[in-house]
């Protein structure tokens, strides 16, 4: 299965290698697009002096995964830890370019994670990676503009959000509820919500299909949105035009994980003290359902140097469940710990951006309810790439969710063969 990397990312990688510091200490290399990344290897320096961490900041994920792909393929110039999206886990320890952590001792902290994280990094039983960041989904709300437009409650229901939207397209046309594009991991999330599984894997066998009643649940209630233009459509996440409508009181709520909470703070300035977090939207009253968005693992490429792979496990447990962890709580992070989410400290945790909201109940509520049985496709990554040709055609008026997810999946089916899996 090492086409299924090859293919997908065709540009040449620089080399990463170095020969290591003078002072005889171990030198490992990561790589990683997060851009705090000095407070944990300084903090990791402070009690492990033998292990030096070089931290590489790639700048994206799609940019790390092509580099890894293409360092992997050349033999040389591999990191000995990546971290890598949940999504993409099972793409690399598909065709056995991971080690599994269970052979490193993982199995005597595994049940200290959450079972949604477990999952994520997890292939045919077994683990590959140490969990570190969690993306439950949440609803980020600006209550001023809600309350401006006679909402004066968070919607609880997807019909009370249909509702809101409704009003808020009254109070001025120049207003949405939200803005989607089409991204695929805000669709897949949605799906998995709405209860949808379209994916299975049982090895090199795969099933897809988005025609089950999760599916249609998401699309009967999303599509009335995109026909009555209730959504921004033209404004993509992450673009500074994106932030600025946030800014401006055009966007009244974000669907996504939790993790967007440091994001606002630092982009959304002026929505201080006007923005909340609510639990998403429900279907029905129960089982309350949730999904995640977001969130990753530190990895250890088979490829990289063997000398250095304790070191690394070293590394990612400390991160991931011992200094680390208190190191990506200042930052506001969300580690994926049962032990952490459920405890006093986090629960009753309240941001001063948010109101004085106790902004840590909603989170590990959300992180508590993350509904079970999602699987990614180990290509997954490509897979949201080749989204557009099919998924957005709908943003485009074009066809409806329905027969763009149709295609999509037939898009995905055809790859997925090419590539030597059994679809059905």
């Amino acid at each position: 299965m090492a086409a299924v990397l090859v293919i997908v990312f065709a540009l040449a990688a620089a080399g990463c290698g170095s020969s290591g510091p003078a002072d005889g200490a171990v030198e490992i290399t990561l790589w990683t697009w997060q851009s705090t990344i000095d407070d944990f290897t300084r903090a990791y320096s402070k009690t492990h002096p033998g292990v030096r961490v070089k931290a590489v900041n790639v700048g994206s994920n799609e940019k790390e995964y092509m580099q890894l792909t293409n360092a992997i393929a050349a033999g040389k110039g591999v990191p000995d830890l990546v971290y890598m999206d949940y999504n993409a886990v099972q793409q690399y320890a598909v065709s056995s370019q991971l080690h599994s952590v269970d052979e490193h001792g993982f199995d005597s902290i595994s049940d200290d994670f959450t079972l949604s994280s477990l999952a994520n990094v997890s292939y045919q039983g077994k683990h590959y990676g140490l969990p570190i960041s969690a993306g439950p989904m949440v609803m980020f709300y600006n209550s001023d503009l809600l309350t401006r437009a006679g909402v004066n409650q968070p919607p609880a229901t997807w019909q009370a959000y249909a509702q809101a939207a409704r009003k808020l397209a009254d109070l001025d046309a120049g207003v949405h509820i939200t803005s989607d594009s089409g991204d695929a991991n805000f669709l897949t999330s949605m799906l998995w919500q709405a209860g949808s599984r379209p994916f299975k894997v049982d090895g090199t066998h795969l099933s897809i299909g988005f025609s089950d009643q999760g599916a249609r649940r998401f699309t009967g209630m999303w599509q009335p949105l995109l026909d009555q233009r209730l959504v921004d459509t033209k404004i993509k996440m992450w673009d500074e035009s994106w932030y600025k409508a946030l800014d401006d009181g055009r966007i009244a709520t974000v669907l996504t994980g939790a993790w967007l909470a440091t994001s606002l703070k630092k982009n959304v300035k002026a929505g201080e003290g006007h923005w909340r977090i609510a639990p998403i939207p429900q279907y029905e009253a129960q089982p309350i359902a949730n999904a995640e968005n977001g969130g990753g693992a530190l990895v250890l490429p088979a490829a990289a140097d063997r000398r250095k792979v304790d070191a690394a496990y070293d590394f990612a447990r400390w991160f991931a469940h011992e200094g680390g962890v208190q190191v990506n709580l200042n930052q506001d992070g969300i580690p994926p710990l049962a032990t952490v989410l459920n405890g006093a400290e986090f629960r009753d945790k309240t941001d001063p951006y948010f109101g004085g909201q106790r902004t840590g109940q909603i989170i590990s509520d959300a992180a508590a309810q993350i509904s079970s049985g999602w699987t990614h496709l180990p290509y997954m990554v490509y897979g949201s790439q080749i989204a557009a040709n099919s998924v957005g055609k709908a943003y485009l008026g074009k066809c409806t969710l329905n027969q763009a997810l149709i295609q999509w999946g037939q898009d995905l089916s055809d790859y997925g063969r090419q590539q030597g899996f059994t679809v059905n």
